[in-house]
């Protein structure tokens, strides 16, 4: 009987071990794919960020030439933060690709890390008084990099 007793306390400690286990992977496997979301959207609201913000220095850059920016989202939620770096890089007289990486949490190791970049043409202007307005290349518009 007492050997009965300390089998099912074994049983018993082992199946507690095991869904605690379970649940702490659970947990670290949601965190992850957390940040993943939060950083694939950091990302896209950068480019969009970019897109819409054009200045005339992205324009009066030089081909081969680029410009960085960073800057940071802060969330209601620490884990949520995001530190962001967007690169501007001018291909030739009309190309340009906007790259923007995403690192979650900001202030601390990273849980994910997600880059997205866009291919821009702006149209050759006849009248150098209007300005084209620049457009995403419909064949590679955009490419997701993890």
């Amino acid at each position: 009987m007492l050997v009965a007793v300390l089998a099912l306390l074994a049983l018993g400690a082992a199946l507690i071990a095991g869904a605690f286990a379970a649940a702490r992977s659970t947990t670290r496997a949601t965190r992850s794919v957390r940040a993943a979301v939060v950083a694939h959207a950091a990302a896209r609201r950068a480019l969009a960020r970019t897109m819409s913000s054009w200045s005339a220095a992205d324009d009066s850059l030089g081909i081969g030439g680029f410009t960085t920016r960073a800057f940071s989202e802060s969330a209601a939620i620490a884990v949520d933060s995001a530190s962001i770096r967007v690169r501007v890089h001018r291909l030739s007289a009309s190309l340009y690709v906007v790259a923007a990486e995403a690192s979650v949490p900001a202030a601390r190791v990273p849980l994910a890390r997600r880059r997205v970049r866009v291919l821009l043409e702006r149209a050759p202007t006849i009248d150098t008084t209007s300005v084209q307005p620049l457009r995403p290349i419909s064949r590679w518009s955009g490419a997701d990099l993890y």
